[in-house]
């Protein structure tokens, strides 16, 4: 039986279905900081198995250098990185999310104010593979 979890956004003009996800993590890179205001927890999920159940029309793309940024419109909460044949999805969004973190990536960039309280192993650019 398959994992499905579901999330809205701030104003719940979207929602939407993560099917399967692979891990759950953080990202502390600067470009994270600066779309949350924090770090980003996200859920890594193949492209295929996210889909939109509400809202779709109201989500807006910001392009950045490393990965497009996905959002709503009306709220401006941050829904999901498009990493190509993966999704990091915000994970504050998903209120029945039940998964520990399994990593943090980028942490030579974190918040200087930011301290990591997990065990999960931590990567100062990108986890390997």
């Amino acid at each position: 039986m398959s994992e499905v979890l579901e999330g809205t956004c701030l104003c719940g003009g979207v929602e939407y279905e993560v099917q399967d996800p692979q891990a759950m993590g953080y990202c502390h890179c600067s470009r994270c900081q600066h779309w949350t205001g924090s770090s980003l927890a996200g859920v890594v999920v193949a492209k295929e198995n996210f889909r939109f159940t509400k809202g779709e029309d109201l989500v807006k793309t910001y392009e950045s250098e490393l990965a497009p940024r996905n959002f709503c419109s009306n709220c401006g909460s941050s829904i999901f990185d498009d990493l190509g044949g993966v999704y990091f999805v915000a994970a504050g969004l998903m209120s029945e999310l039940d998964m520990e973190p399994s990593f943090h990536q980028q942490v030579a960039y974190k918040a200087s104010w930011h301290m990591i309280g997990d065990d999960a192993p931590q990567f100062a650019e990108m986890p390997p593979g």
